[in-house]
């Protein structure tokens, strides 16, 4: 008898991992046909990880949380999972993924960076989205001496979050909100995106948050989310 083990996502594709004593058995369907699109068995005594088991192309694939309720296999609501909108965090899953396509000599660092920033450049044509306001990022910053807050004008377009000077970003949407995680040679910043009124509303902002004088908590009261942009445009 086999077990599901995980259910991974990626566009309108569903990839379930089952384990039996004999084997993994990976099923890869059409979420909206229910059609069988891919299936891949591997022996149990092989060792490899739950993602060696997916297809190439579910290298940029999110896990899906579930449940077992009466006998039945209930996912998490699609609203209540973290997506992930662009991360250069994952070098060595991408340069599995394109072992078949290039040489090793041709996997490197700088070209795996040069791969991943056309990409960004992808994400930024999909988010390219006026919002009703004006985006503020309102920052826990971890620097050498401890963190602190800051904040920053962003733009009156989605596509103005996704710039960044930091080593490892991951820009993503949890239930609530459009949030990023930016690894630096001092440590972590842990940006929180919100739509102000408009440019003088947010300007206003920022200098309460610059002069220590508005918490995170007084921010999100004080302005709207930018996650319903983000969801209308990748369907979420």
């Amino acid at each position: 008898m086999r077990k599901l083990q995980a259910i991974y996502r990626k566009a309108n594709e569903e990839a379930r991992i089952f384990v039996s004593n004999t084997t993994f058995t990976c099923e890869v369907r059409n979420i909206n046909t229910k059609e069988l699109t891919a299936k891949i068995v591997v022996s149990s005594g092989v060792d490899c990880e739950e993602k060696d088991l997916l297809p190439k192309d579910f290298c940029y694939c999110y896990k899906v949380p579930f449940e077992r309720k009466n006998g039945k296999i209930v996912l998490f609501p699609i609203n209540k999972q973290k997506r992930v909108i662009w991360s250069n965090n994952d070098y060595e899953e991408w340069e599995e993924a394109m072992a078949d396509e290039i040489t090793d000599e041709e996997i490197t660092p700088e070209y795996y960076d040069f791969c991943r920033e056309n990409d960004l450049d992808d994400e930024r044509v999909n988010l390219n989205v006026e919002v009703d306001g004006y985006i503020v990022a309102f920052a826990s910053l971890g620097l050498w001496n401890g963190r602190r807050n800051g904040a920053k004008l962003v733009g009156t377009n989605v596509r103005d979050i996704l710039y960044s000077n930091d080593d490892y970003i991951t820009w993503y949407c949890d239930p609530y909100n459009v949030k990023a995680e930016m690894i630096h040679h001092d440590g972590t910043n842990y940006v929180l995106y919100r739509v102000a009124n408009g440019k003088e509303h947010a300007e206003h902002l920022v200098n309460k948050i610059a002069y220590g004088n508005m918490s995170e908590e007084e921010f999100r009261r004080a302005t709207k989310s930018l996650r319903p942009y983000v969801a209308n445009v990748y369907g979420w």
